[in-house]
């Protein structure tokens, strides 16, 4: 087992100390597969089986036939394989990040999942320095008004994935976009707290029926433009 194996060539101990990345092929395949068997190390029956199989580069192809034709993959950790094959297929199906340039970009990102809902839902989505969309939250249901909105929920969101930028979007049931003197307000006092925090709000959206409001875009904050 790999717990038994000692420190130096332990590569749970080496991922803990220097990093998951620091691992080598073998020792990556070594935490999957856990145990070796009573002939070989994990170490060791991970090594071959990369060898038995061509590289880790063919690994994609692999089958549940040919790993239990391998010696000491039996069942189980074939399935285990198997599982991480699958996981890394499925994770090149995943779109690359959303780019979120304008409002009218934020708007299209995200009207259908707000624009029909009956109560007022405060979403925060969290951004890199390329508006590339990191995170999307939705942190406050209810009317909105700084009883409910605290700042202290929508920066930690920020903080939490090293975010640059924010955009902070929330829908009016009514269908109307146009802000309330509460939106406004709400909105200026976070764009003072971000800019005290090194964090940029680029826009407020209000998301209506197949309509949008920018708080920014109507400069509304002409002293942040």
């Amino acid at each position: 087992m790999i717990k038994s194996l000692p420190i130096e060539e332990n590569p749970r101990e080496k991922a803990l100390a220097n990093g998951i990345e620091s691992l080598s092929n073998v020792e990556l395949f070594a935490l999957i597969l856990r145990t070796g068997y009573k002939e070989e190390s994990v170490l060791q029956l991970a090594q071959r089986l990369l060898k038995e199989m061509g590289g880790i580069s063919q690994l994609g192809y692999m089958s549940y036939a040919d790993l239990t034709a391998i010696k000491g993959i039996k069942q189980a950790k074939a399935i285990e394989i198997l599982s991480l094959i699958e996981i890394a297929k499925r994770l090149k199906e995943v779109p690359s990040r959303t780019i979120l340039q304008s409002p009218a970009d934020i708007y299209r990102y995200i009207k259908d999942e707000l624009m029909f809902l009956k109560q007022e839902h405060f979403v925060v989505l969290c951004l890199d320095n390329k508006n590339c969309v990191i995170k999307k939250k939705t942190l406050f249901i209810g009317s909105v008004n700084m009883s409910i909105v605290t700042p202290r929920e929508i920066f930690r969101e920020a903080v939490q994935v090293s975010s640059a930028k924010i955009a902070l979007v929330h829908n009016h049931p009514s269908g109307d976009c146009h802000p309330s003197h509460e939106d406004i307000y709400i909105t200026k006092q976070l764009m003072e707290l971000g800019e005290m925090m090194t964090i940029e709000i680029i826009d407020h959206v209000i998301i209506g029926w197949n309509q949008y409001y920018s708080l920014v875009a109507q400069r509304l904050f002409k002293d942040k433009q």
